[in-house]
């Protein structure tokens, strides 16, 4: 395979363990007997034990060989027999032995064959007559003999095997091979299960999460995709992982295969065969009734079994029929197509997505470039390429060795060649189990409704499209379709999709139909629908048609009777925008002949150049119209009838300036949703909308001559009303009516003078916008309790004054935006004195110029956005809620920021921000710890404001954007909450430039590492903020804290890893990347191609190292043990530290101190000043969380460097540093590695989605072209 540049190839990956097993045994007792068979039955499993050949011992020293063999081994077996102890070579194999298990963690399994291990620890009998003898020949280094007889002794306490509980040589030889294989298995990392394999490791901790391993009750748990998607992948991954802790085990693969070649029964065979290797029982089985013995088997082993690929309940029951009562702890993994034959055994189902577009190009990468370095050039190419399989795995290996041994030049030709046979296979069984209803529904979704990638049509929408269509439910249709995995619903916006596989499929059927466009049932391509158009050729086998006229070669001319016969014509969209190169002719709207009785449910035009309504067209049958940015000015003359319109729900018109009067919908009484946004000419809504008592959405917004909205619907079923932007003077008192509002937006009704006080009758209402309302000078009268409002928008308004009453009678959790506001001042003065402050969770007072302090937080408050208050100068502390309020938070993200406050006097900046900071943090940090994962799940804190300099209670780096860190011994203790990070920020330069709309710190990726690094825990976070470019103008300090840094998580993230981690890791190292963002949309990031470390040494960071000048780790530990502030002079403090240094870093670190917040005043040897007690009783309100005095205060404990307490600059800050709730474990050992290049494109440089989303067409676009 040619290609134009390649760097050089990486470095080679280094070397895989040399052995398994290292035995050490007495050659004298057990070399031709016990060892060598354990050695052989070791190599009939596969795993690699070292034996010593020598019969003959030469000098005390064991030789080179043997050490290296040892330290290169994962488990050593120690057997320990007669005349062990007479050999120094197996009392310095021993020495060794225990000395990699302290310092690597080796596993080493003591073995007492035909002795008994009192006589080993004690060292008599033979072991003291050899030991006698060591000591007569090393008298001048009876150290040595010491060390051996302490190996003896430590080995003993180890947990081992004794030959006298065993039957014979044979049973205890399988109990040794049983325990080293599931030791291996323990020590089998991920990298070696994930090898290959991309966006694995979020799947698998959704599937471990539903296996609940540690769980003692029996569960089923189901993994449900598409055909190719890796469920069998992801199941076979579970099961090495996981079998070692079954009794029984089995993984029965392609069931829905074997059921179709009727091999079921062998299938059952075979499981009860693996799970009790017993071949007597299946003289007993029977196919439809578990025979007892069977059954009380089952219930007394626990199993883990997978079936895989299962297609029909039939061979659900045939293969696991009354295998339900299994014995606890044992676990079933079904992988299936069909989501809903899961649905009737378990409700643990993990749906497996498509891979995100960073993952599959690094999937596609991995097999079209094999192990050499993709070249340069290549990256749009393969993104291009990689597109054609949308994320699926088995699709995008296909895609890569197909295009391996070929040229990059002819990629476009031959991916050609292979588009439509990829994944063919898989998809063609799903299709062809479809009865003819579900087919056809299936062939609408995917040529219609799926297919526009400029148009997402909802689920609601798709059913009221499609109902009375066909014999069944349509609801339970599209039920049907996402459970077999052929389309997908997004869980929030509910926009259906397909997979572009199934797509393709889907379209290969309908292209079969006939080779002429007009006998099919379905046109979507621009070149056919213009051929069909122009040549009147279209029949009544058309049912839709959706066109894009920038797909078009030229202008379309439509022939008039091109739509004549088209009698079963169902769905018609023509999309496009405004400078679109070509257009649809006739210019006639009139001229076009749509058939008498045609059945057409859906009709949309966007751009609709006519100003009328096609006339011809038969509307009875029609759900949706869509004639968006339009020029239609009438729809039908109003001297008429209107038309039977009962079916149409959602009529979408906005930007249609043109248009002066609303249609008439007197019959259109089950309309649901009206969008008449910037249709700029209307000036009043009509009066038979108050009949439309279905309406539950109506969007008014920008259609500014509107004066009049007398006419809008009353009654429980509306929910959003949308009226901002218009020219209303006044809300209509009737409003109160409206009792299911959820949404009222008035935004920038600049002639709004009042609110009626009937707005209290509103029960439901949410969300309250009055932004932009420049005659608005008073906020509302609400005079009754409002238990539903929580967001209230009062940005870049008047309002002078907030009414005691209003406030108070707001009964819910407050979201308050005052940003922009010319009277800040009174309306804070006013809210604070409010008895209901508590209620306050978000406070918006950015832009506020004149704004120069903000008072006290309330302890319920998560948000601050102060940024850009120009003359803000003091913010009051703060208090942090308990743990118990934070139940009410339970996915809270706090948010406190402070951009471009440039004012900010220096006790806010250094004592109040930073205290707060850190009480914040460990207050959700303790809430992630006590609070049960589903309540910590969300917590976040982010801090930002100006400022240059890392807080001192984060182990910082100051330059750069990796920090290596030393770990004290025993730092995962019980008091260990997690992690936060520190940025000091540069996007001055950045801003300049006016390319950048914002950036992102995308993530950290960490490792633990043991002392030599030969044992490495590797780790990706997200990090979840994002800073505007142009908005900073200056260097600012970002403080962050995230549930994915907390212990709890750290620990499911690592699962059986983390005890290792919390034992023998000794390093941590923690590498930040960053993304820029265009202001066109796109954005530029930095590559780690493959998800590996080798190639990141190819990328450079001089742009990511400008904006990340300085960065810091923050370890968070919680002391609860209390204590009063301790006394600032020399000698307690010189002993605080040193009852801390116990604690501390071996080496390396900061001087650490602990310091207790208490309520009590410091007891200082000197006499103490006024601002001193004033500094004091301020600390010991701090230190109250939540305003409630504690009666056990927390101790905190923070770095300092070089204190001097004589000198009173160092006083000072000895007593800001006494605030701050902080502790430190880590030394500051750093370094820095550049991982980041300004042009190079790494993961966020692709569609922003999950594993778990699917990306669309657009979000490829912009590599595609």
């Amino acid at each position: 395979m040619a290609s134009s540049s390649s760097p050089p190839p990486p470095p080679p990956p280094p070397p895989l363990d040399k052995h398994d097993v290292f035995i050490s045994f007495s050659g004298k007792d057990t070399r031709f007997s016990f060892t060598s068979f354990l050695y052989e039955e070791l190599r009939s499993k596969a795993i690699q034990a070292y034996m010593d050949v020598r019969e003959f011992e030469t000098g005390d020293e064991i030789s080179p060989a043997l050490m290296n063999a040892i330290k290169s081994s994962k488990v050593s077996v120690v057997i320990f027999s007669k005349n062990y102890a007479s050999s120094t070579w197996c009392l310095n194999e021993l020495v060794q032995i225990l000395e990699c298990k302290e310092r690597n963690g080796q596993i080493v399994l003591p073995v007492f064959y035909q002795i008994d291990a009192f006589i080993v620890r004690d060292q008599s009998d033979s072991y003291g007559v050899a030991f006698e003898k060591h000591e007569e020949r090393l008298k001048d280094d009876i150290e040595k003999v010491n060390q051996w007889r302490k190996a003896l002794e430590d080995a003993t306490y180890l947990h081992g095997l004794n030959s006298k509980e065993f039957r014979g040589g044979p049973q205890l030889i399988q109990k040794i091979v049983d325990d080293i294989w599931s030791q291996l298995h323990k020590y089998q990392t991920s990298n070696h299960l994930y090898k290959g394999l991309f966006g694995i490791e979020e799947r698998i901790k959704q599937i471990e999460s539903l296996l609940s391993i540690d769980s003692p009750d029996a569960r089923i748990i189901g993994i449900c995709g598409m055909g190719g998607i890796g469920k069998t992948t992801l199941a076979s991954i579970i099961f090495q992982k996981h079998y070692s802790l079954f009794e029984g085990r089995c993984f029965l693969k392609n069931v829905r295969e074997a059921s179709a070649g009727h091999r079921l029964d062998e299938l059952r065979t075979k499981l009860l065969t693996e799970l009790f290797k017993d071949g007597a029982i299946l003289s007993l089985d029977t196919p439809s009734v578990l025979p007892h013995f069977i059954a009380n088997r089952f219930r007394r082993k626990k199993v883990l079994i997978v079936l895989d690929d299962v297609d029909s309940s039939t061979e659900l029951d045939t293969l696991i029929e009354g295998y339900g009562e299994v014995a606890p702890g044992s676990r079933i993994i079904v992988t299936t197509r069909n989501a809903q034959l899961l649905k009737n055994v378990t409700n643990q189902i993990c749906v497996v997505d498509v891979l995100n577009v960073v993952d599959s190009l690094d999937l596609f990468q991995l097999h079209a470039f094999k192990n050499i370095f993709p070249p340069t050039d290549s990256t749009a190419l393969s993104q291009r390429m990689a597109y054609h399989a949308h994320g699926n795995p088995n699709a995008l290996k296909v895609l890569g060795n197909f295009l391996h041994p070929i040229r990059i030049e002819e990629w476009e030709s031959a991916v050609k060649m292979l588009e439509m046979n990829l994944g063919k296979e898989n998809i063609q069984s799903s299709i062809s189990n479809l009865t003819n209803m579900e087919k056809e529904m299936f062939l609408d979704i995917a040529c219609f409704f799926a297919y526009p990638y400029y148009n997402k049509f909802k689920r609601d929408e798709i059913e009221s499209t499609l109902d009375d269509k066909y014999y069944f439910s349509t609801k339970t249709g599209i039920s049907f379709l996402n459970d077999k995995s052929l389309i997908n619903i997004d869980a929030s916006s509910q926009v259906i999709s397909m997979h572009n596989l199934l797509q393709q499929m889907a379209f290969a059927i309908v292209c079969e139909e006939h080779k002429e466009p007009g006998n099919r049932s379905r046109l979507w391509i621009a070149k056919d629908i213009s051929r069909v158009l122009e040549t009147d050729s279209g029949t009544e086998t058309i049912k839709s048609i959706s066109l894009h006229l920038c797909d078009l070669e030229g202008d379309l001319n439509v022939s008039p009777a091109a739509f004549s016969k088209m009698s079963n014509l169902q769905y018609f969209q023509i999309t496009t925008h405004e400078r679109a190169k070509f257009r649809l002719l006739p210019h006639n709207a009139c001229a076009l002949q749509f058939h008498p009785t045609n059945k057409l449910r859906y009709f949309g035009w966007e751009f609709y150049p006519h100003e009328s309504f096609p006339s011809g067209l038969s509307l009875e049958n029609l759900v949706q119209l869509n004639l968006t940015d339009s020029q239609i000015v009438e729809f039908w003359n109003e001297d008429q009838q209107a038309p039977a319109l009962e079916n149409l729900k959602f009529l979408e018109l906005h930007g249609s300036k043109k248009l002066t009067q609303i249609p008439n919908l007197s019959r259109a009484i089950n309309i649901e949703r009206i969008c008449l946004a910037r249709c700029a000419s209307l000036v009043r809504v009509p009066s038979y909308f108050k009949d439309l008592h279905k309406l539950q959405f109506l969007d008014l917004t920008d259609c500014s001559n509107l004066v009049n909205v007398e006419g809008i619907p009353s009654g429980e079923n509306l929910k959003y009303l949308h009226l901002g932007g218009t020219a209303i003077e006044a809300v209509p008192s009737s409003i109160g009516c409206l009792s299911g509002l959820l949404v009222l937006n008035l935004h920038d009704c600049s002639k709004l003078e009042s609110l009626p006080t009937s707005i209290c009758k509103l029960k439901s209402l949410q969300e309250l916008n009055l932004s932009g309302c420049l005659g608005l000078e008073k906020f509302p009268e609400i005079l009754e309790p409002m238990e539903n409002l929580m967001h209230i928008s009062l940005r870049g308004t008047l309002i002078k004054e907030l009414p005691q009453s209003s406030i108070e009678n707001l009964k819910a959790y407050l979201d308050l935006d005052l940003s922009h506001c010319e009277n800040i001042e009174f309306l804070l003065s006013d809210l604070y004195r409010s008895r209901n402050i508590d209620k306050l969770v978000k406070l918006k007072v950015s832009s506020c110029e004149n704004l120069k302090s903000i008072p006290q937080f309330p302890p319920s408050l998560t948000t601050l956005d102060a940024s850009d208050c120009k003359s803000l100068e003091t913010v009051s502390s703060w208090r942090t809620p308990l743990i118990q309020e934070k139940r009410s938070f339970p996915c809270m993200c706090c948010s406190y920021r402070f951009d471009n406050c440039q004012k900010l006097d220096q006790n806010t900046r250094n004592n109040v921000i930073l205290h707060g900071a850190s009480l914040e943090i460990l207050s959700l940090a303790r809430s992630t710890h006590k609070l049960e994962s589903k309540c910590g799940h969300g917590l976040s804190v982010a801090f930002c404001y100006p400022g240059g300099d890392i807080p001192n209670y984060f182990i910082s780096r100051e330059s750069g954007t990796t920090i290596n860190i030393d770990l004290r011994p025993n730092w995962c203790d019980s008091k260990f909450l997690g992690f936060a990070f520190c940025f000091v920020l540069d996007l001055v330069e950045v801003g300049c430039e006016k390319l950048f709309d914002h950036t992102r710190i995308t993530e950290c990726q960490f490792r633990f590492m043991n002392d030599d690094g030969s044992v490495v825990y590797p780790c990706k976070v997200p990090v979840k903020l994002h800073l505007q470019c142009s908005k900073l103008n200056s260097d600012h300090v970002l403080i962050l804290y995230d549930h994915d840094l907390s212990r709890k998580k750290l620990q499911e993230t690592f699962g059986a890893n983390w005890s290792s981690i919390s034992t023998i890791v000794t390093k941590a190292s923690f590498d930040f990347r960053l993304s820029l963002h265009y202001v066109d949309g796109s954005k530029s990031m930095l590559p780690v191609y493959r998800g590996g470390d080798v190639w990141s040494n190819y990328v450079g960071c001089n742009r990511c190292c400008k904006i990340i000048k300085k960065c810091g780790i923050w370890l968070i530990y919680d002391q609860e043990d209390g204590g009063q502030l301790m006394n600032i002079d020399q000698k307690p403090k010189e002993e605080e530290t040193k009852r801390f240094a116990e604690h501390s870093q071996v080496s390396g670190g900061s001087t650490l101190e602990d310091v207790c917040l208490g309520d009590d005043k410091v007891n200082a040897n000197s006499a103490a000043v006024a601002a001193e007690e004033e500094e004091t009783q301020c600390v010991a309100q701090l230190s109250q969380v939540g305003g409630e005095s504690t009666s056990t205060n927390e101790v905190v404990r923070f770095a300092d460097e070089k204190v001097n307490t004589n000198n009173e600059v160092e006083e000072e800050e000895t007593r800001r540093l006494a605030q701050l709730s902080i502790v430190s474990g880590a030394s500051t050992s750093h370094e820095v590695v550049c991982i980041e290049d300004e042009k190079v494109k790494e993961d966020e440089s692709y569609p922003n989605k999950s594993a778990q989303e699917e990306p669309s067409f657009t979000d490829w676009l912009p590599f595609l072209y």
